[in-house]
């Protein structure tokens, strides 16, 4: 009977939210500011109830699972040392769903400490601090990473006049960044960030070295205007006493010269870089090991003295042995790479970022693939926790 009353609850709820929803989408229709503000706090809060009830189907035992991890992910002291390696993944269902990370975790045998999700910067309600997301993400015991990329086209000159026109924000837009221009968005992040309460990853302006693939790069922007950026982020979040979030600094080490782009030690707690094998899909690619595209440049990444993440790690299928690929990435890791404590997969069957085709990077339907990585992280000498 309990059971039966918390499920017409549950129904009863998600009823007058849709229906609240339905009444402000009319009116949003015609207006903008508080409204829009309303609109977007109701459906977080709509979808922070349908994650907490994805989440009950195994939360509880998930958290215990993740137990070993619940004193560290609520100490962001222990989160900027982590003694263990913390796995994690991203899946292309997130937002709006974690069943691709539940079904990874069941294929690998792992529980992820880590789950990571991609926001753009703008005024739109999927833009602002993806705190029902991070709710979800926290009830069911792991920390969220956020990969925060600061596209400028989404917000608008009414709201935000000393911005430049749409046209006009991609050159030298992270110098309109660092002289306050988009304050009140960063200002609202930060109070979001604060709220959420608990310890959060944030992965801002990835890649910033690299030319060709996002706006805030060097095409656009120096290095200078970068770091000059990033600082004013920090101090801004620090400010508003947002002390909750760590900052992931992630070049793309296959350019030269990134290490200028650091912002310095004191505004930095992780180090990271993609590992992405392309294999031979492109006429700038070809078949790259694990060795290859990250252990050349670990030595780089290590002496800067912070935990090393790889933020995004996968293979496609294409060109070789994907599954050999895996084994011998994660074959002995924690040795041969000591400063790394965190590994992402990239678990999107769906990416179109630097190829006119999509391509998967996803694993959950690899048995071989799933095989060679279930075995390379079972004989770490640092035991995963499962």
């Amino acid at each position: 009977m309990r059971r039966r009353a918390r499920i017409a609850l549950s129904i009863v709820i998600v009823g007058a939210c849709i229906g609240a929803i339905v009444g402000l989408m009319r009116i949003s229709a015609v207006s903008e500011g508080p409204v829009s503000s309303a609109l977007a706090a109701l459906g977080s809060g709509v979808a922070s109830l349908e994650h907490r009830t994805l989440g009950r189907f195994r939360a509880d035992d998930r958290s215990a699972r993740l137990s070993w991890f619940a004193p560290i992910r609520e100490d962001t002291s222990r989160l900027r040392a982590p003694k263990q390696m913390l796995l994690g993944a991203y899946d292309s269902g997130i937002p709006a769903t974690l069943e691709g990370i539940g079904d990874l975790e069941t294929k690998l045998g792992v529980t992820l400490p880590l789950i990571q999700m991609y926001t753009a910067w703008g005024d739109k309600p999927e833009e602002q601090f993806p705190r029902a997301v991070a709710n979800a993400v926290h009830d069911v015991g792991s920390t969220p990473l956020v990969t925060w990329e600061p596209w400028l086209d989404d917000f608008e000159n009414a709201r935000h006049p000393r911005i430049p026109l749409r046209g006009a924000r991609d050159q030298h837009g992270l110098a309109m960044v660092a002289a306050g221009a988009y304050d009140d968005y960063i200002d609202q992040w930060a109070r979001d960030a604060r709220e959420f309460g608990h310890p959060v990853l944030v992965r801002l302006g990835h890649e910033m070295n690299d030319p060709y693939r996002y706006p805030w790069g060097p095409q656009n922007n120096t290095k200078e205007e970068f770091i000059a950026a990033w600082r004013h982020i920090v101090d801004r979040f620090r400010a508003d006493g947002a002390t909750n979030v760590l900052w992931v600094w992630s070049p793309h080490v296959a350019y030269e010269y990134w290490e200028l782009y650091y912002p310095g030690a004191q505004y930095v707690d992780w180090v990271a870089t993609g590992a992405l094998n392309f294999g031979p899909i492109a006429q700038w690619s070809r078949w790259w090991t694990f060795a290859e595209i990250f252990g050349t440049h670990y030595p780089a990444l290590a002496a800067f003295n912070k935990p090393v993440m790889v933020a995004e790690f996968g293979s496609l299928a294409v060109g070789g042995d994907r599954a050999q690929w895996y084994r011998d990435a994660l074959a002995d890791m924690p040795r041969r790479y000591p400063a790394v404590r965190a590994v992402l997969f990239f678990n999107t069957s769906n990416d179109q970022t630097l190829t006119y085709q999509r391509v998967d990077w996803s694993i959950s339907g690899d048995s071989l693939a799933l095989n060679a990585v279930r075995s390379a992280i079972g004989q770490w000498n640092t035991p995963v926790p499962r």
